[in-house]
């Protein structure tokens, strides 16, 4: 359960997988979105997951196998003393607990959880309090193990604290007893051949906290996951990532050398070398682009229209486009989006950085393309 311890690559080819790689937008969305409903759908695994490693850095190693002299008795290392807990038996007993189980690696005292509606953050700030007060005399190192575990308060219920129960190395239950909160005086039954329900010994209350299993399913239960995914993908381009260029004033043509040169040996699973270092390979003589890409900035409605032109004059030709966006109205989200999609007749993809990076993208409009074994970046003023 959960413890809250108290203690130079090459270069890629050109062409592979461009429509790959430019993922749709609208599925992108969804992909990004996950982890916005995540955190709320997997609150243990999320939020929770957090705060409770801040805790668990604080574990002392020396907990995690108690020595013969910290062991209850010699020959009985793996016995181990759960003390079933709740703040509802206020700071004082509390302190008074947590000073005992200080140094002591076989004891541990376990939450049934939370209090309603209350965060995990908010229950270890809570229990600092008492644990300062508890180790203000004793020596360093002397931390005792804390965890929030719900299932020793299951079976069978426990609904009165404290309650002490040893188990065995592998989990068994030999005894319990509520009302006291002296894990010798049941280590001391046990030893004696004393098992099973001890009783009741001495005063107790009532749990304070709920099961915090039922907690976190009844604070899930409330959530309204299609409405939860629907907010998280309309928030998409709030925060979009756009790949902003400037606009081309006069048209200019660069060329692109894509040669790459081997820093060492490329050798097959079996030892051939295909590849020497120092070669220098061009990829495009190993696999020809045949895609001609349009970047450009859909906020502008001349971008849109002359590249949609030009797009399909390209389709026309048996050269199929691919067009990526530098820009897009965040305010007009969705449906702006569809718009310009709808006037390319085509999907439309987002700028990406290692597209921008891999063409040198400057400016835009542009219109990367092969000819021959060359790749050609054209960029123009946006006409219309």
């Amino acid at each position: 359960m959960m413890s809250v311890l108290a203690a130079g690559p090459a270069p890629a080819l050109p062409e592979p997988g461009l429509r790959d790689e430019a993922v749709r937008i609208e599925e992108r969305a969804l992909l990004e979105a996950r982890p916005d409903w995540l955190q709320i759908q997997e609150p243990a695994a999320a939020q929770w997951a957090t705060e409770l490693g801040a805790l668990e850095a604080l574990k002392p190693p020396s907990w995690m196998v108690p020595t013969e002299a910290d062991s209850p008795e010699p020959g009985h290392r793996s016995w181990t003393v759960t003390v079933l807990a709740s703040r509802a038996l206020g700071e004082a007993q509390l302190r008074e607990l947590l000073e005992m189980a200080a140094g002591r690696p076989e004891v541990r005292i376990v939450w049934r959880g939370v209090a309603p509606g209350e965060s995990l953050g908010a229950f270890l700030r809570w229990i600092q309090t008492p644990l300062r007060a508890a180790l203000a005399n004793r020596e360093a190192g002397a931390v005792p193990r804390l965890e929030l575990d719900p299932r020793p308060f299951q079976n069978p219920l426990v609904e009165l604290v404290p309650t002490l129960i040893v188990t065995d190395g592998d989990g068994t239950e030999l005894a319990r007893v509520s009302g006291l909160s002296d894990p010798d005086w049941i280590l001391t039954q046990v030893r004696q051949g004393r098992r099973g329900d001890l009783g009741v010994r001495g005063p107790t209350v009532a749990v304070s906290e709920p099961d915090l299993i039922a907690e976190l399913q009844r604070r899930l239960a409330g959530i309204d996951w299609a409405a939860e995914r629907a907010a998280a993908r309309a928030r998409y381009w709030e925060r979009a990532a756009l790949i902003e260029r400037p606009t081309s004033e006069q048209p200019r043509e660069r060329r692109l050398d894509l040669t790459l040169e081997a820093q060492a040996d490329v050798r097959l699973p079996d030892g051939t070398r295909v590849i020497r270092a120092g070669a220098r390979v061009d990829p495009l003589a190993i696999r020809p682009f045949r895609q001609r890409l349009f970047v450009f900035d859909a906020t502008d409605p001349r971008q849109v229209a002359d590249v949609a032109r030009r797009g399909a004059a390209s389709r026309a030709e048996g050269r199929l486009p691919l067009y990526l966006a530098t820009r897009l109205d965040r305010a007009a989200g969705w449906d702006g989006y569809r718009a310009v999609q709808s006037a390319l007749g085509d999907p439309l993809y987002l700028l990406t950085p290692d597209v921008a990076q891999r063409f040198r993208i400057e400016r835009v409009p542009a219109r990367v393309e092969a000819r021959g074994e060359t790749l050609v970046v054209v960029e123009w003023p946006p006409e219309g």
